[in-house]
């Protein structure tokens, strides 16, 4: 992530490809939070997000995907998903993508879930067709499915085109690693408020759970602008602005 852009926190993208290890670029030094004054509320931190070092961006890295035909500017599907191995403390994350139009139901989605070195899938189901555009969550427990500490695994939405010609299908692939508090390269608070834990996960370098954190505030106060806006800033901040801009457009509408 360049330095230049670090204005508001979150690093986002799709992983497409391996390998998962690597050296991140250098974020040390940049701990520090924008200030925004809240509609009506508390004062609002944004913080920098801290990627672990460890985590490295994947070759041949794409944003989402496209199919023939379409706006290329617009991705079809992507990944709420960091550039390198996205950590999470939790043992069953919920899992965030996006889709920017409601999509004709001749078309599919499949999720799939599978350990770094594994050859079965822990998970491989169709997903439930979207009930509208916007933002779509997987929740790991409803697939009785627990991620270990230390392991890493890769998950993907697929958008399914043609069940016969799987080049025609669309794939956005993202990297999640489940860590133990202690192991945090950048040291986490023990206590905060629900209200700062976005902030908080953030530059403890927890993606998942930094965004599960901010969606969740998202879908408890549905009408607070404040908070879509801070997440369409995560998302922007790292070259997602079509997907920050078409959901803030699909709030606006709704």
């Amino acid at each position: 992530m360049k330095r230049h852009m670090a204005i508001w926190c979150i690093t986002v993208g799709v992983v497409v490809s391996h390998p998962l290890m690597g050296t991140a670029d250098d974020q040390e030094g940049i701990k520090h939070s924008v200030v925004k004054e809240s509609q009506g509320g508390p004062v609002v931190h944004t913080a920098i997000y801290q990627p672990p070092r460890k985590g490295a961006p994947a070759p041949g890295l794409r944003r989402g995907g496209g199919t023939r035909g379409m706006n290329k500017s617009v991705p079809v599907i992507s990944l709420l998903a960091p550039e390198h191995v996205g950590l999470t403390l939790h043992e069953q994350p919920v899992l965030y993508w996006f889709t920017p139009t409601k999509q004709d139901r001749t078309i599919s989605f499949d999720f799939t879930l599978i350990g770094h070195n594994a050859e079965t899938p822990l998970i491989e189901t169709k997903l439930p067709f979207p009930a509208q555009a916007g933002l779509q969550e997987i929740k790991l427990s409803d697939y009785k499915v627990k991620l270990l500490a230390g392991e890493r695994y890769l998950w993907s939405v697929s958008l399914i085109v043609d069940a016969e010609e799987r080049s025609a299908n669309v794939v956005a692939k993202g990297a999640i690693e489940r860590v133990e508090r202690e192991k945090l390269e950048h040291p986490l608070a023990a206590n905060f408020s629900e209200a700062e834990a976005a902030r908080r996960y953030a530059e403890a370098g927890v993606w998942y759970d930094a965004i599960m954190a901010i969606t969740g505030r998202i879908q408890a106060n549905p009408d607070n602008k404040d908070l879509r806006e801070q997440l369409a800033a995560f998302l922007d901040q790292v070259g997602l602005s079509d997907v920050a801009k078409n959901d803030l457009m699909i709030r606006a509408s709704n």
